[in-house]
């Protein structure tokens, strides 16, 4: 029984292999000094990743202590508030009553607007400033070079869009899966480089997650947006009469989006 896990297990590595061979030789180059370099590479961006995170929570804690001391004001205002409603008169012929009422009008509220004012993002996004000049951040080139590798793996393999957005290399479950805004951005990349192909894929893949997510608010695309970008990738590769059919469809999902 052993035996049979040990080498499945062994079975599985050597798929993995070639796979993690290929990213880096795709992303650059063939020699093993290069495939080193970039693995030393994205070792620093993870790096850079891990500081990033703890100046993340490092601001989510400030502003969770505003938000917390903002709350908590609101629950004593709103509970003398209540009590004076209960009969006004009574609660404001009361000279400790009307000094507090005053006081809260004054003072205390001036307290409050001046935490809602203060912004206190400002020395978190100064560190993320200061981090550009000493910790390494990938550029635009960047990510559109490990989009194109990324494509010629597929390409290589002959692997599935969806497979791949699952997460799944040869069948082994290789990374998390990709969200629709992933899926997105691949063909958005695909996109600059002029690769209708595999753009049509990954706005169709990011099509497909879009629908099957949880409405965002902060999502930076919409349907139609995808539409366009099918579109327009479509006719490129010579089929008018799908272009024309997904133009219809930008049309009026532009024309839902108004509305």
């Amino acid at each position: 029984m052993f035996g049979r896990r040990q080498g499945s297990a062994i079975t599985q590595i050597s798929k993995l292999l070639p796979i993690c061979f290929l990213i880096c030789s795709l992303a650059i180059g063939c020699t093993n000094s290069e495939v080193y370099t970039a693995l030393a590479e994205m070792e620093e961006l993870l790096e850079t990743e891990s500081v990033l995170i703890t100046n993340l929570e490092g601001y989510l804690k400030v502003q969770q202590q505003k938000l917390d001391y903002l709350n908590s004001k609101l629950g004593e205002y709103q509970r003398e508030h209540e009590d004076a409603a209960a009969d006004m008169s009574a609660y404001v012929s009361n000279p400790i009553n009307a000094y507090l009422l005053t006081k809260r009008l004054t003072t205390d509220w001036r307290q409050v607007e001046n935490l809602m004012a203060h912004d206190v993002g400002v020395e978190f996004l100064n560190n993320i400033t200061n981090y550009r000049h000493i910790l390494k951040f990938p550029s635009d080139e960047d990510l559109n070079g490990a989009a194109v590798a990324l494509m010629r793996l597929q390409d290589t393999y002959k692997l599935d869009t969806s497979s791949v957005a699952r997460g799944m290399l040869n069948g082994i479950q290789y990374s998390t899966a990709m969200s629709s805004d992933d899926c997105f951005e691949l063909g958005r990349q695909s996109y600059v480089n002029h690769d209708y192909y595999h753009t049509v894929l990954w706005m169709s893949e990011a099509m497909t997650r879009l629908q099957e997510e949880p409405q965002n608010q902060t999502q930076t695309f919409t349907r139609a947006d995808i539409l366009e970008y099918l579109a327009f990738s479509t006719y490129k590769q010579g089929n008018q009469e799908i272009k024309a059919n997904l133009y219809k469809v930008v049309a009026t999902a532009q024309k839902q989006k108004l509305h």
